[in-house]
């Protein structure tokens, strides 16, 4: 697998194997051509998601493009380096036994003012968000003038626990400058999506999962 030359750097929380980069405008291009496919394609995917966010579309990467310049890549890294993470229940036989491949599932997300992602994990051995577009600014979003009081409107969530067993919350305030981030984290982390207010524009994002496709080397 090739990744590009694609840089990636570490994020807090420190205990835990977070890796993000700003994608180059290519690769961009690559996803907003998926997005229009997808949505030429028409294939729903909210019902096997956990959020509250009215359109979410299957989208098709073609000749598995994304997941070999990309994602498969950074994953190997982060299971390289973080084994007891990512593949706690492999014994070593089974790196010498069986091919330990990648597939991946990937969907767009369509958000509008007032829905949300609560929190929750995914299925799989990573699992990544990419911020596509971005209406919101976040100190306006933290300062509407609410029914209800909150710190966090518009903002992205991981939820963790740290080194000492407390929980902790790691917020990523949503702003323009987002906009072609790409997060890379264990799928078991739990993560949640707050809403935005007053804004009729929607939030484009891109999340999907990579799963372990394993073959018995001896097999043909």
């Amino acid at each position: 697998m090739s990744d590009l030359n694609i840089e990636w750097t570490a994020f807090s929380p420190p205990n835990v194997p977070l890796l993000q980069t700003k994608l180059p405008d290519y690769i961009m291009d690559y996803l907003w051509e998926r997005i229009e496919q997808a949505k030429a394609d028409n294939i729903p995917w909210g019902d096997r998601l956990a959020g509250n966010i009215s359109s979410s579309l299957l989208m098709y990467d073609i000749d598995n493009y994304f997941l070999d310049n990309i994602i498969g890549p950074v994953t190997e890294r982060l299971v390289n380096d973080n084994p007891r993470t990512f593949a706690p229940s492999f014994h070593e036989s089974v790196f010498e036994e069986w091919d330990l491949k990648f597939k991946m599932n990937m969907w767009v997300n369509f958000q509008k003012q007032t829905e949300f992602n609560p929190v929750h994990a995914h299925n799989g051995c990573t699992s990544f968000v990419i911020w596509m577009k971005i209406p919101t600014d976040p100190e306006e979003q933290h300062n509407l003038d609410l029914p209800f009081k909150t710190d966090a409107a518009s903002d992205f969530a991981f939820e963790y626990t740290n080194i000492l067993g407390e929980h902790q919350t790691m917020t990523i305030p949503m702003s323009k400058e987002m906009e072609g981030v790409m997060a890379v984290f264990p799928s078991k982390l739990r993560h949640s999506v707050c809403p935005f207010y007053s804004c009729d524009e929607e939030r484009i994002s891109i999340s999907g999962n990579l799963l372990w496709d394993i073959k018995n080397k001896n097999e043909g």
